[in-house]
């Protein structure tokens, strides 16, 4: 049973036959059908398979459009010659969706890009296999069973996502017009190194010409970008981006800041959140209330912006323990909210 490129040609030329019922298509009409989709596909060369179109091929063809697809072809005499259409009650082929061979076939696909698993420029990967994986189970069924997040909205990632990912693959140095909140306009000459996403946000992880550390733009903040001259500054052979962002939540790596024992008390609703997708890859739990009928929770992170945005998403189901810094930001937020609310 054929799969290949070429096979898929022949089954869609044959499919837009066999659906007409304004026009009888006889052998002939399938061969010259198949060819012309097949030359158009490939070249005009007539050395990349429409030259090989011939009855018997187009008789397997058939068989196999009925076992993979489930479509019906009625074979109807017209006095010495047949045409060949879909039964009335047949689907056709786009109608039936993917075939297992399709599926299959996807399935690999997917299992080759599973290769590119660690490369930082193709974390992006994860989630195309994910969704061709769903894709290839559900078929025409996607839509309406799974939903990916995507914020459409999210403003540059469409203009500024694909300069930026050359750029890091060529290894090339690029000057972006980069606009922080509240501030002004800001020129920066970067070595781009890596693309990561959080909070379904994009940010460019990146070192400026003249400051020595790594830093990380939100795409959304960028108003423009140029390729410079200027010699491309790499990392050493043996970073691992994975490791360099292993003890932070989110994005922001603070320049000196200590990992801290961060402890947490969690009501039962919040305890069944953070138990089936923790916080933080370091996060381990007791698994005994205490004395208070809470759960405590602990992690291993610098405090940031991210973490306090993370734990004050809970409201008032995560209570910070220690370290005492952050108990004491998280106090002094829990109250500006309150007076906010009490006026």
């Amino acid at each position: 049973m054929a799969t290949n490129k070429n096979a898929i040609v022949r089954y869609r030329a044959l499919d837009k036959c066999f659906s007409s019922r304004t026009r009888r298509y006889y052998m002939d009409d399938l061969i010259e059908a198949c060819r012309m989709a097949l030359e158009h596909q490939n070249g005009d060369s007539g050395s990349k398979g429409a030259e090989g179109v011939q009855r018997r091929q187009i008789f397997d063809d058939m068989n196999d459009m009925e076992l993979m697809y489930g479509v019906i072809i009625d074979r109807v005499q017209d006095g010495h010659k047949k045409y060949y259409r879909y039964a009335v009650d047949s689907k056709t082929m786009v109608e039936a969706g993917l075939s297992q061979e399709e599926m299959d076939c996807i399935l690999e696909a997917a299992a080759i890009m599973k290769r590119f698993e660690g490369i930082p420029q193709f974390d992006w990967l994860d989630d195309l296999e994910k969704k061709l994986y769903t894709t290839s189970k559900l078929g025409n069924a996607t839509q309406k069973a799974v939903s990916f997040q995507h914020n459409q909205y999210l403003t540059g990632i469409d203009k500024w996502y694909k300069p930026i990912f050359e750029a890091i693959v060529a290894k090339k140095v690029i000057e972006i017009s980069y606009h922080p909140f509240g501030k002004d306009v800001r020129t920066v000459i970067v070595s781009p190194y890596h693309l990561k996403q959080y909070n379904n946000r994009w940010f460019l992880v990146a070192k400026r010409k003249d400051f020595n550390k790594i830093s990380n733009y939100a795409i959304d903040r960028i108003e423009g970008i140029k390729e410079k001259s200027q010699t491309f500054e790499p990392l050493d052979d043996d970073f691992d981006f994975e490791e360099f962002f292993s003890d932070v939540v989110g994005v922001s790596i603070v320049e000196g800041a200590p990992v801290e024992n961060v402890i947490l008390r969690v009501t039962d609703k919040a305890w069944n959140y953070i138990t089936t997708k923790p916080l933080h890859e370091s996060q381990s739990v007791l698994n005994s209330k205490q004395a208070d009928g809470k759960w405590e929770v602990r992690l291993k992170v610098q405090d940031n912006y991210e973490l306090r945005s993370l734990l004050r998403s809970f409201g008032d189901s995560v209570e910070v323990i220690a370290p005492a810094t952050l108990r004491q930001e998280m106090k002094e937020m829990a109250q500006r909210v309150f007076q906010m609310y009490n006026d």
